[in-house]
């Protein structure tokens, strides 16, 4: 008989399960190479609990993954996407999930799909599902984090109804450096502007936005702009950018985020005064 308490090489238990968020199906645990022994033995021990038939979760699993687990459903479209670490401007007010059965779910919006769930599928349902500027930033970051190449992008988004994701697709900078950058960027575009993304300047570095080649415009997070450093850095650069004659507006990237029409109107009137109207 093979002895059921060898250890195990590669990632434990735990960590195979956080993979699929709190809570995994124990098909695809076996399919990592966990035994059924080993299961119940993890169970035994407390370090893993059964949520649903044929699914288990971790001690704290998300109660919404538990209730996936109990509707056979898993997070998809936007919801997943931000699971993935990929940009997403907010949460979706409703839980996006795939279900095998397409049957409606209380307080979820339900994709039907059957078998596993490739990046391209989360892909394509954030394109179907969000709006142009959502997607965008979801599709940026895959490439930004590499998560995919542009050709496999192209492949993907070939097909007669793929129009919107072709035309998604012919938007992304794969230099952005945040998804304030990218969907300032988007505005600043829809609006008629010419819009350069991570300008450099001399002795300064990278501007995130350069519009129509004069404005320079910083999106701000208070992440790191709010530190004593980065309050320091910032002083230097604004200083410089004045030496070297460029203009630049620094917003809040919350105004980006929650007010955009605000971060157009300031843009227009500091075009407005460097031009002299």
């Amino acid at each position: 008989m093979a002895d059921q308490s060898r250890k195990r090489t590669g990632p434990t238990l735990e960590a195979v399960i956080s993979g699929y968020g709190t809570v995994a199906r124990r098909k695809d645990l076996t399919a990592a190479g966990f035994s059924a022994w080993q299961l119940s033995q993890a169970q035994l021990e407390g370090r893993i609990k059964m949520v649903a038939p044929g699914c288990f979760g971790l001690p704290n699993a998300d109660p919404m993954d538990v209730l996936l687990a109990k509707k056979r459903g898993r997070r998809s479209c936007l919801s997943k996407a931000r699971q993935l670490g990929l940009w997403v401007i907010s949460e979706p007010e409703r839980l996006h999930i795939a279900v095998a059965h397409g049957h409606p779910v209380p307080g979820c919006i339900v994709h039907r799909v059957r078998g596993r769930q490739t990046l391209m599928d989360i892909l394509h349902q954030c394109v179907k599902c969000g709006s142009e500027v959502e997607a965008l930033c979801v599709l940026e970051s895959a490439i930004v984090l590499k998560k995919c190449t542009f050709a496999q992008l192209r492949q993907s988004f070939s097909g007669r109804e793929d129009g919107a994701g072709r035309a998604i697709i012919g938007m992304i900078d794969p230099q952005a450096q945040s998804i304030v950058e990218t969907i300032g960027r988007y505005y600043l575009r829809k609006a008629g502007f010419n819009v350069q993304a991570q300008f450099f300047v001399r002795g300064v570095g990278h501007l995130d936005l350069l519009v129509d080649g004069i404005l320079g415009v910083e999106t701000d997070g208070e992440t790191y702009h709010n530190t004593q450093e980065g309050w320091t850095e910032d002083l230097r650069r604004d200083n410089l950018l004045v030496v070297n004659g460029v203009w630049c507006l620094r917003i809040p990237a919350r105004m980006v985020l929650e007010e955009p029409e605000l971060m157009m109107k300031w843009v227009r009137q500091a075009l407005e005064k460097i031009e002299g109207k």
